[in-house]
């Protein structure tokens, strides 16, 4: 059991790396760099969610993290555009020493997720919504609302996210991405796509004035069915936020590793 819990943290960091890196490479100015004990994913956009800086690797003594963070930070400010650190948290070590590193390098914790994992879903544990229409993002329009309800649910402005991940230049048919209507309005939306031998889910929001009517559960297992339908793959990997890790629980997602996202200033 540990090691299989060893290797599934090992695959959980492993998957954001290389999904928030291949959000980062879908732009003309996007560069992935991978260096010592970190990997850089840079979207040349003002989004700051596809401008990531992940450890790679698990420190080996505060010196090492020092100068993972150096790095980081010299990266970042080259940029010249707005950026994350993402870690797993059980690769730095010591949590006093990575509060005095990352507070002397100016980085603060923005937000804690949870890497979870499933093999088969759960089947629903309450009738799923019969109101909603769901379409697969392949337009504009789609495009515009699975961007715009991640922007509103992260507090952040729309025009950051249609500078990114609203453009059509992020997209491809290997993107399963789909958004929920109700009555006409864009109520919740999420992104599958296949990774190294698993569906990576993420961008999943729901409209404030529409939570918790199972709307996002809905909208998920009708991305995964297609996704699976189109690659065989049934094991899913996905970074939950701490709002959305009940309803992942519930579908029968796993946790096995915390991760959490820093910010400079």
């Amino acid at each position: 059991m540990h090691h299989q819990q060893r290797d599934e943290i090992v695959e959980s960091a492993d998957q954001i790396i290389r999904m928030w890196t291949t959000f980062a490479s879908r732009f003309p100015g996007g560069t992935v760099e991978a260096l010592p004990g970190i990997t850089v994913g840079f979207s040349g956009t003002p989004l700051p969610f596809v401008n990531v800086v992940h450890l790679s690797s698990p420190v080996r003594d505060r010196d090492d993290l020092a100068e993972r963070c150096r790095v980081a930070v010299a990266r970042g400010k080259a940029s010249g555009r707005p950026w994350l650190f993402s870690a797993c948290d059980a690769w730095l070590g010591d949590p006093a020493v990575v509060s005095e590193v990352f507070s002397g390098m100016g980085l603060n914790r923005l937000l804690s997720m949870t890497g979870m994992v499933t093999d088969a879903l759960l089947p629903p544990q309450r009738p799923l919504p019969t109101d909603l229409v769901i379409r697969r993002v392949n337009d504009e329009e789609t495009r515009h609302a699975l961007s715009d309800l991640n922007m509103r649910s992260y507090e952040l402005p729309i025009e950051l996210g249609r500078e990114a991940s609203a453009r059509e230049v992020f997209w491809d048919a290997s993107f399963y991405g789909h958004v929920g209507y109700v009555g006409g309005e864009a109520v919740s939306c999420t992104l599958t796509a296949p990774i190294d031998g698993c569906l990576y889910v993420s961008w999943v929001a729901t409209h404030p004035d529409h939570r918790r009517r199972g709307y996002a559960e809905a909208v998920m297992r009708h991305s995964l069915e297609e996704a699976a339908a189109a690659t065989g793959l049934r094991r899913t990997v996905l970074h939950a936020s701490e709002m959305g890790r009940p309803v992942y629980e519930a579908m029968g997602y796993r946790p096995v590793a915390a991760f959490t996202w820093f910010a400079l200033g």
